[in-house]
């Protein structure tokens, strides 16, 4: 069970840990590069479409996979065993090492050994047990467990492991990863040798020919499966698939975005154990490996969350490790603090939520910090982020979080808080700014100040209604966004409506774990949409967009009328056409940040840099991979600290560019930049695309009337 002064200890450690910072940002720079370089020459999207309709049709039929797979594979001279906690699998491991008379035993890495905690039991018992894996090794010395699925180590960087090794083995091991690798090379080639008993995990089952799949680089899983008479073969329920040709399919999108390799060093298919008919066709068990082939089944809950419609997703996990290594959160603070006992990043806080319990969890939610970046990464398309969300939902607030999400859901309450607060910062105000708030998550940042100020609407009548939805942040921070957004629609014959019962899209209440609440205010809302009958809706946050077209079908399913006529202000300006060919003279330079939710968004990934360029701006955006600037809503007053690391790499890439000129299209990370550049000096103009854009309209239209 994590508590929360536990939680708070592990994040205060990791947040002064430069090394490991170091360590995660040079592997998933090394790791995107090679992810680029790769899938620019496939067709990534299609493999990506195609491994997922693999996962769901195998997801489907499950129980007969096993089944079929463990004929196969008895057919093929294995031993199949079927269980269903780790208890049992530990105890069926142990009969076969003591029927053995084992003392040695190796091991290839095995994500689903740690699920079981084997060495330990192991050990335990009297056993010597070895990890192969070059990581898994390096780990197993320092005493500690994995910190990501398929590179343990990689929150180590080669300074320390050169420290570990030179401690543990008593020898003076140099800096060298070229040297570490000889290293573990020698001082593990006898221990293949004399090795007992082998004990690998599995990629894949292939249930049409009981065969286990087994990706690795090292060479070393092939030794383990290979060297020692017996063989334990370790895997869980929903690793299995019906054919070669899906394993295939599934091998080349694991593998890429795993390693952003083509393909492995090596793809072992084993069916059973080794055997030969090359003396007169007489079929004879055990020539150069192994004797005996005993594969466990572990299920551990899977098949029990296979039913679930809502969760079943988790079961399509690869077990790649990609999606952490694109997770902001998880550069930041690695897979130790930002993930479950066993597996880490989002998807692990999700696999523990599955075999152990949600509540068990509860407190590693938070550290989500819903940027999708895993979502739109992920090669089987799993929804990490949603799923997170779901089982949040499912825990529920705690009272702080209840008390939150009731005051934004009921509109007296909410507009009571607003007005008290305007009149609590008063002390603090400054130009717009609040400057030296005693509250530590405001420690080194002048935030926005909250304005009430009413927004007018022209009367003039057009054929065509728009349906401003301002947000809570646009409607209590931004009343020059609002402006900007209701004279540039008005000016292209447009009635701009703004009612006074819209109410918080819900995003808020979501994240504060009150599903309910989120279906209360999108009930107000479609209410309000019903009314004025808009021939569109306008929105000037991503995630407020993202929310309405996603989940408010999900609680009525006559909103859907709706979903095609909602836009974000700049998605509509360009769809529509609304460009201005306006040329700067000179050109001026601008930065654009891009909002999560739209570089994650294929469709609308270009339409930002589409319209600004239309505005006759030279735009200048960040090399890939984009960063998120960490203020992800409810994220960033929940986790500041986290916050405010994301936002250092966002900085020096703004600050690299130098340009005072910055558009973004999201509120958030509006409030974002401008609470963290002030304190940078300079003289930054920081603008929505919204502002951007009404600048440039009111010049021109001052041009044409001159």
């Amino acid at each position: 069970m994590f508590s929360l002064k536990k939680q708070k200890r592990r994040l205060n450690k990791a947040l002064k840990n430069k090394n490991l910072r170091q360590a995660l940002q040079t592997a998933s720079s090394h790791h995107y590069q090679k992810f680029e370089d790769t899938t620019k020459n496939m067709s990534w999207e299609e493999y990506k479409e195609k491994a997922r309709a693999i996962k769901e049709e195998c997801l489907e039929r499950l129980p007969q996979l096993i089944q079929e797979f463990s004929q196969e594979a008895r057919m093929s001279g294995a031993h199949v065993y079927q269980v269903s906690t780790p208890q049992e699998a530990l105890q069926r491991i142990e009969r076969i090492a003591r029927q053995k008379k084992a003392k040695l035993i190796v091991k290839s890495k095995s994500m689903v050994s740690e699920e079981i905690g084997l060495n330990d039991f192991l050990q335990k018992k009297g056993y010597q047990v070895v990890e192969t894996d070059l990581g898994e090794w390096i780990i197993q010395l320092a005493k500690e467990r994995p910190s990501h699925i398929t590179a343990p180590v990689l929150h180590k960087t080669k300074e320390e492991i050169a420290k570990i090794l030179s401690k543990q083995l008593g020898i003076q091991v140099p800096a060298d990863p070229k040297k570490i690798v000889r290293l573990a090379r020698e001082k593990m080639r006898q221990n293949f040798i004399e090795a007992d008993i082998g004990v690998s995990g599995a990629n894949l089952a292939v249930a049409e020919t009981g065969t286990l799949v087994i990706i690795s680089n090292e060479g070393n899983a092939r030794l383990v499966t290979s060297l020692p008479p017996v063989h334990i073969a370790l895997l869980t329920t929903e690793k299995f698939v019906q054919s070669l040709e899906q394993a295939a399919t599934l091998i080349k999108a694991l593998t890429t975005a795993s390693s952003g390799n083509k393909l492995t060093s090596y793809v072992s298919f084993i069916s059973g154990p080794s055997r030969t008919t090359d003396i007169e066709k007489e079929l004879v068990i055990g020539a150069h490996g192994p004797e005996e082939l005993h594969i466990i089944i572990l299920d551990n809950q899977r098949l029990k969350i296979g039913k679930d419609e809502q969760l079943k997703e988790i079961l399509y996990c690869l077990k790649c490790g990609g999606c952490m290594l694109v997770c902001p959160v998880f550069q930041a603070v690695g897979g130790h603090l930002f993930g479950g006992p066993v597996y880490p990043g989002g998807i692990g806080i999700l696999m523990t939520a599955m075999n152990r319990s949600a509540k068990e969890i509860s407190c590693l939610l938070d550290f989500c910090a819903d940027c999708k970046k895993c979502d739109a990464f992920c090669p089987v398309g799993i929804r990490t982020s949603e799923l997170l969300l779901e089982v949040k939902n499912r825990v529920g607030p705690n009272m702080l979080e209840r008390a939150l999400s009731t005051v934004i859901r009921k509109s007296s309450l909410y507009e009571f808080a607003a007005k008290i607060l305007s009149l609590i910062q008063s002390p603090w105000k400054k130009n717009g700014y609040l400057e030296n708030l005693p509250l530590s998550w405001a420690k080194g940042k002048t935030l926005p100040a909250l304005s009430l100020k009413k927004t007018e609407f022209p009367l003039k009548r057009y054929k065509e209604k728009i349906y401003f939805f301002q947000g809570c942040l646009g409607r209590l921070f931004f009343p020059e966004l609002r402006e900007s957004v209701i004279s540039t629609l008005s000016h292209h014959g447009f009635a701009v409506v703004s009612p006074s019962d819209q109410v918080c899209c819900g995003a808020p209440s979501l994240h504060l774990g009150h599903k309910k609440d989120v279906q209360k205010l999108a009930h107000k809302n479609l209410k309000s949409f019903e009314r004025e009958n808009p021939n569109y809706i306008i929105t000037i946050c991503p995630t407020g967009n993202s929310i309405f077209k996603n989940l408010y079908p999900q609680f009525q399913a006559a909103s859907s009328r709706w979903m095609d006529k909602v836009y974000d202000f700049t998605e509509f300006l360009v769809t529509k056409g609304y460009l201005l060919g306006e040329r700067q003279s000179p050109s001026q330079d601008i930065f654009y940040h891009y909002p999560c939710h739209y570089s994650n968004d294929p469709l609308k990934h270009e339409m930002p840099r589409e319209l600004i360029q239309s505005l006759g701006y030279e735009l200048k955006v960040e090399e890939e991979p984009l960063a998120c600037c960490g203020f992800c809503g409810v994220f960033f007053f929940k986790n500041p600290e986290i916050s405010s690391l994301i936002w250092e790499r966002k900085k020096q890439k703004i600050l690299s560019n130098k340009t005072d000129l910055i558009a973004t299209d999201c509120p958030g990370c509006l409030f974002q930049l401008r609470a963290h550049l002030r304190k940078e000096g300079g003289s930054f103009e920081i603008l929505h695309t919204a502002e951007l854009y009404s600048k440039s309209l009111k010049k021109q239209t001052r041009k044409k009337d001159s």
